[in-house]
C-alpha cells in the first residue's frame, strides 16, 4: 500500500554524498523533508556484495532510492529491493550528464529515446511503491520546449505521478557534470508551463535555488522543490526547513543533534571507513569562516580514529557558530 507523502520539500540525490549516513543525520535534523539516496547503478543494486553499505535504509522515510539503467528486467528486480529496504519511492535518474553513466547508457542521455524511458518507467511501477522520474528539460545548448513537452507526454502514460525537473538542460560533450549544474540556462517557466499541461502529475523543481527564503517563495508557484549542495554544504540549514516550510515548531541546534548521530555511526567504526562516516558533517567546516583550526585537528582525530574527540570538537564548534 502506497502512503501519502509530502514532496514539498526534497533533499536532492548526489552521488558520493547522500549515503545512508547522511540522510540519518538529515533525517535527525528534519522530520518532513524527502530524502533520496545517491545514484546507484541497477547493476550494483543487484550483484555488489557492498550493497547493504550503499542502500541501508535505517527508518529514514520518507526516502527515495534512486537508480541508473535502462535494462527492462534489471529495473525490475531493482524495484523489489527498494521494496525490500522499506524505501517509499524508486526513481530513475534520467538527468545526469557525467561520461560514466552516459558509457553505461543510462542518465540524460536516454532522453533521447522517450519510448525506452517509458518502458524502464513501467517496469519499475507495482503496487507497493511509487515509481518516479528525474530529468532535464533536454540535451544541447539550445531549449526547446517542444521536445520536453513531447517526453513527459509519452511518459505521463504510464501513470506516473511524480517528476522532478533539473530546470535546464543536459550538455552531454565539452562540459563537466559540475558544470552541467550551473553553465546551461535555468528555465522555471518550461515547468511552469509542463505543470499546467499535465495537471495530474506533481512536478518538483530542482536547479538554481539559493537559500530557504526563495524556495519558500517557489513554493508559491510549484509543487515542490529539490534543493541539493545548499544541504550538502552546510546540512545544519534542515533544521529551518520545518519551521519554514512545514510550519512546524523551530528545532534547535544542541548537543542530542551530535550525539544522536555519533551514536548511529560509532558501531560502525571499522566496518566503514571514518571518512565515509563523517563527512556529511565534514562539509561544514568548508562553508564556515575562520574554521581551519577545526579542519586540522579534524583531520589529524580522524588518522587516529579518536571519534569520541571529534564529537567533542563537532559540538564546540555548532554550538560556536549557531549555524542555521
Amino acid at each position: 500500500m502506497k502512503k501519502e507523502i509530502s514532496r514539498k520539500f526534497c533533499v536532492a540525490p548526489m552521488m558520493g554524498y547522500t549515503t545512508p549516513y547522511a540522510r540519518k543525520l538529515y533525517r535527525i535534523l528534519s522530520n518532513n523533508s524527502f530524502l533520496f539516496s545517491e545514484m546507484i547503478a541497477t547493476k550494483s543494486l543487484i550483484y555488489s556484495k557492498s550493497r547493504e553499505n550503499i542502500i541501508d535504509n535505517d527508518f529514514n522515510n520518507p526516502v527515495a532510492l534512486q537508480v541508473g539503467g535502462s535494462e527492462i528486467e534489471d529495473l525490475r528486480k531493482a524495484s523489489k529491493i527498494a521494496i525490500d529496504y522499506n524505501y517509499d519511492e524508486i526513481n530513475l535518474n534520467v538527468g545526469c550528464p557525467s561520461k560514466a553513466v552516459q558509457k553505461g547508457s543510462f542518465g540524460a542521455c536516454l532522453m533521447r529515446d522517450k519510448i525506452l524511458v517509458r518502458n524502464c518507467m513501467e517496469a519499475l511501477q507495482n503496487d507497493k511503491i511509487e515509481a518516479s522520474l528525474k530529468c532535464r528539460l533536454g540535451l544541447g545548448k539550445e531549449l526547446n520546449y517542444e521536445f520536453f513537452e513531447e517526453f513527459i507526454d509519452e511518459i505521463s502514460k504510464t501513470g506516473i505521478k511524480f517528476i522532478y525537473v533539473h530546470a535546464r538542460n543536459a550538455i552531454l560533450s565539452g562540459i563537466s557534470p559540475q558544470g552541467n549544474r550551473t553553465i546551461p540556462p535555468l528555465s522555471y517557466d518550461f515547468v511552469k508551463k509542463i505543470k499546467n499541461k499535465f495537471p495530474n502529475i506533481t512536478f518538483i523543481l530542482n536547479g538554481g535555488i539559493k537559500n530557504l527564503d526563495e524556495a519558500e517563495s517557489l513554493l508559491k508557484e510549484f509543487d515542490g522543490v529539490m534543493l541539493g549542495r545548499l544541504i550538502k554544504n552546510n546540512p545544519f540549514i534542515l533544521k529551518e526547513v520545518d519551521k519554514k516550510i512545514f510550519k512546524e515548531k523551530n528545532k534547535l541546534i544542541d548537543e542530542s543533534i551530535i550525539n544522536n548521530y555519533f551514536e548511529y555511526i560509532k558501531p560502525k567504526l571499522g566496518l566503514e571507513s571514518i571518512f565515509r562516516l563523517l563527512s556529511p558533517l565534514l562539509s561544514i567546516f568548508f562553508s564556515v569562516p575562520h574554521s581551519k583550526t577545526y579542519r586540522s585537528k579534524i583531520n589529524d582525530y580522524m588518522k587516529d580514529q579518536k571519534i569520541n574527540l571529534i564529537e567533542d570538537l563537532l559540538i564546540k564548534f555548532v554550538s560556536e557558530k549557531n549555524l542555521s
